[in-house]
């Protein structure tokens, strides 16, 4: 049923692209309070820089359950939200297009299966599905594990 899976991912990667482009987001809940969303924060560990495949700035960092040979755009990581195996990571850039290319081939040398779907696309491998979508400075990837 790769159509159905594929239908899901598009769907979802809208509706992150639309949330996070509508909402605006700082991970408050309008009361003061952190909302369940918030980016996630790498630790302070007196200067040591993190040990990541994408840049993280700002104290972001990825996920550490994020699957074994998994690539991930290049760009400036800035927002992780989501949780065990959902995850929407949202990356900055100065040219989104370039940066989705360079993304493209990665994840088919990696051995995942990517399909153009309504100016976004979806990678799948054997339990990982990847739906990329970009704005006018990010690209915003959107990870299932199966």
């Amino acid at each position: 049923m790769p159509w159905k899976r594929t239908t899901s991912l598009v769907a979802v990667a809208a509706l992150a692209v639309l949330g996070l482009t509508a909402c605006g987001t700082d991970g408050t809940d309008g009361k003061g309070g952190a909302t369940a969303t918030a980016p996630t924060q790498a630790p302070t560990d007196g200067g040591a820089s993190p040990t990541t495949d994408a840049p993280a700035t700002g104290g972001v960092k990825k996920p550490d359950d994020l699957p074994a040979g998994l690539p991930l755009p290049s760009g400036e990581l800035t927002s992780v939200t989501g949780s065990q195996g959902a995850y929407v990571l949202t990356f900055t850039a100065q040219d989104p297009k370039a940066v989705v290319a360079e993304y493209r081939k990665a994840l088919e040398g990696a051995q995942y299966t990517v399909v153009d779907v309504a100016g976004i696309f979806t990678a799948t491998s054997d339990k990982t599905s990847v739906s990329v979508a970009t704005t006018a400075d990010t690209v915003v990837l959107t990870l299932a594990t199966l």
